[in-house]
């Protein structure tokens, strides 16, 4: 079944905190990488390559200045995610946003990406989006932005 455009979800920063490792676990073993996000993956039952999640440090922590957007099948046949980023500090920031693609029944991680958004400017709000879950797109899924740090 295929489902239309949804709202993506955004888990409190505490809680992905506290799944991180549970997380990286799971995807590590489905997930291929790309530093900007765009890459595709192999299919889930393809070869597996390990996804580079930046380590969860709270010093680094933007949460509060990602929103994700929009979360829907794509047209190559996999999801996609369109956010973006709004800088609330005084001198400019980057960020990395990592997303997971997770199943809307058993909450299982079926793909991780990290998408980089360069110098944004004080004040100033940035789109970002990132493909993944290569060959699911009939499938119920979910994005969900696990952690957004500066980089």
């Amino acid at each position: 079944m295929v489902m239309g455009p949804r709202p993506a979800t955004r888990r409190r920063p505490a809680r992905a905190a506290a799944s991180a490792g549970l997380a990286i676990a799971l995807a590590g073993g489905l997930a291929a990488c790309s530093g900007e996000g765009s890459a595709r993956p192999a299919a889930a039952a393809g070869p597996s390559v390990p996804v580079s999640v930046p380590t969860y440090d709270p010093a680094k922590g933007a949460g509060s200045d990602a929103r994700a957007g929009t979360c829907g099948p794509d047209k190559d046949g996999g999801w996609s995610l369109a956010g973006t980023v709004r800088n609330s500090a005084k001198n400019k920031r980057s960020y990395s946003v990592v997303v997971d693609f997770v199943t809307d029944k058993g909450s299982t991680i079926v793909d991780t990406r990290v998408v980089k958004v360069p110098a944004v400017e004080p004040g100033a709000t940035a789109p970002f989006s990132v493909a993944g879950a290569a060959g699911r797109s009939r499938d119920a899924l979910r994005c969900v932005l696990r952690d957004v740090q500066l980089s």
